[in-house]
Formats: structure tokens, sequence, C-alpha cells
């Protein structure tokens, strides 16, 4: 059996990675981890993650990563988030073992994304310099070229590892969000497939929350954004969205104008960082108060009106201006 005690040995300068996260370069970060070879076929190294029917899972949900190996190692795993945000775990075990179990609490952003698990015949302590079992990495892909590169540079120090991936899609639990991304794709695959009545273009309602008299989106506006930027990047990669932002009558034309303006602009520009959409995909446009759907005489009908109209078509509506 090889020894577990070989010394990672990494350059320092090649140990320095973002520790701020950052959304935005999902497929450049997929790309980059798609190097990642393993050298330690010996280790007979397999995975199974329960908690999750088919690679579906539920946000803030348990899975439990269990793996098994022919030669003793160590264990670390890989989170990669739908926005190409990455997080490195290790256990808290510093002895070499053949099997265990690894607890993984299902956290934001909604979406597809992985998790890959490393199993070495060494520690991982050159991967966390600053000591801890978690990592926080950044979403671009030079961090994930980095990452893939130490990884690479392991066998040279006679430190072996294998790899297992296991595909990943986070959604809400039934009723967390307002749509799910399947909806999504099937409501505007219905406009297309129906071009008379809906003129090529399906306009999808949905009441993005921000804070009270804000521009700033709230955690559960940004999970309702994710249904919609998911939708973008896999079964709705060739459409074009113009995101109208409008609010209830409360407040002057004037002051209502310049929020929804704000809003529509604020919702695009989360679309466009977190998921890596090009620029010439997305419009925004401020309508105020000018479109209700609902009454503005109560509560419930005034939470209706404030809300972004998602305009899914083969082309942008020539009315919408870019929201830069």
């Amino acid at each position: 059996m090889r020894s577990s005690t070989y010394v990672i040995i990494i350059l320092l300068t090649a140990l320095i990675l973002p520790l701020e996260a950052v959304g935005g370069d999902r497929e450049g970060v997929s790309e980059a981890l798609a190097s990642i070879q393993g050298t330690w076929p010996d280790a007979l190294f397999s995975i199974d993650v329960s908690g999750a029917d088919d690679g579906q899972a539920v946000l803030n949900h348990r899975l439990e990563i269990a793996y098994e190996a022919e030669l003793p190692g160590y264990l670390a795993y890989l989170i990669v988030s739908s926005h190409g945000d990455m997080t490195l775990y290790r256990t808290s075990t510093r002895t070499a073992k053949t099997k265990g179990t690894e607890n993984y609490v299902v956290k934001p952003p909604l979406g597809s994304g992985q998790i890959i698990v490393l199993f070495a015949n060494a520690p991982w302590d050159s991967f966390f310099p600053g000591g801890g079992t978690v990592r926080e990495l950044s979403a671009d892909r030079d961090s994930a070229t980095a990452l893939a590169q130490q990884l690479a540079q392991l066998e040279s120090a006679h430190v072996l590892v294998s790899n297992r991936r296991y595909q990943l899609n986070t959604a809400a639990a039934t009723g967390g969000t307002e749509y799910t991304t399947r909806g999504i794709v099937m409501q505007v695959q219905q406009a297309q497939r129906e071009p008379k009545a809906s003129g090529g273009a399906a306009r999808i309602p949905s009441r993005i929350e921000f804070e009270f008299n804000s521009d700033r989106l709230t955690g559960q506006g940004k999970l309702d954004l994710d249904t919609f930027g998911e939708a973008l990047v896999t079964g709705l990669r060739d459409a074009k969205v113009a995101l109208e932002g409008h609010t209830d009558s409360v407040g002057t034309d004037e002051y209502n104008q310049d929020l929804s303006e704000r809003r529509a602009r604020v919702a695009r520009q989360y679309l466009l960082e977190s998921f890596g959409i090009p620029d010439s995909r997305l419009t925004a446009v401020g309508m105020g108060k000018s479109d209700p759907i609902a009454s503005n005489e109560d509560e419930v009908g005034r939470s209706h009106n404030r809300r972004v109209d998602f305009i899914f078509s083969t082309a942008v509506p020539h009315s919408t201006a870019a929201g830069h």
C-alpha cells in the first residue's frame, strides 16, 4: 500500500486563489474543471450520493456522500453551483480511511451544477492554507484553471488522486418559487408552437421580490430569477428576453417610472452576471404604474402589480431599450 504520509508540495504562488466568490462564468468554470484527471486507479474509489432523486436536489435538504475505496485515503469535494461558484470542502478527520459518509446541506443558487469528489493518498492541507475545512473560490475560469493545475501538479510530489463527478440540479421545495425552470421552458415553447395566438412571444409576469422602496433584490427574488436564468442557459438558449419593470399605483408617476426602470435593470444585471448570458440577449425597460394586471385598491392586487414581466421571443421587441 502506498504511504499516506506524503506532503502535498505546491508552489505558494499556485495556491493563491481569490477567496471572494462572484458569479458569472459557469461555462468557463465547467470547461476548466473538465481537465481534472484521476491518477490513482488502484484505489478503486467509488461514491454513492443519496438525498437527490436522479440528481434532483431540494434547497436546504441534506445530501449524504458515501464513499468507499480499496486503499485508505483522504476525502475532499468541490461543489460547483449553477453560477459557477466553487466551494471546496475536506473531511475533518486527519486519518486515512477506506470508507465514510459526508453530509452536505444544499445551498443556493438554484439550477444545475456538479459535485466533484476527490480522494487522495495524502492530506489536503496545502489546499487549505488558512486551515479549516471549507474554502470559497471565485466563479471564474482562471480560478478553476488554477485549481485544476494544482491537482495536476500533485503527481510530481507522489500524491495520487481519484475523482468522481455527480451532476446536481438544485430546485426549491414545492411552492418555494413562483415558477419552475421546466414550467418556464414549456410556456415559451407552447407560445412558439402557436405563433398566431402569441404573436411569437411569451409574456410571463413574475413577482420578483425587492426590498421595500428599493431596487435591492431579496434572497427570494434571487431564487426566482435563478429559475429564469437556468431556463435561459438550458432549454431556451436561443431566446431573447425583454424585462419589463412594473409598479403599483402608490406614489407619483415619476417615482414609479424610475423605480420600475431600476428594478428591471437590476434583474437583467443579475441574470447577466450570474449565468454568463450574452448582453445582447436581454433588454430592460420600466413601465411604471401604467400597466396593472390587478386592482390597485387593495394590497393583494398591488402586490401582483409590483412585478417584472419576462417577454420571451426570437427577436427582442423594438419598443424596449437596453438597460445599461
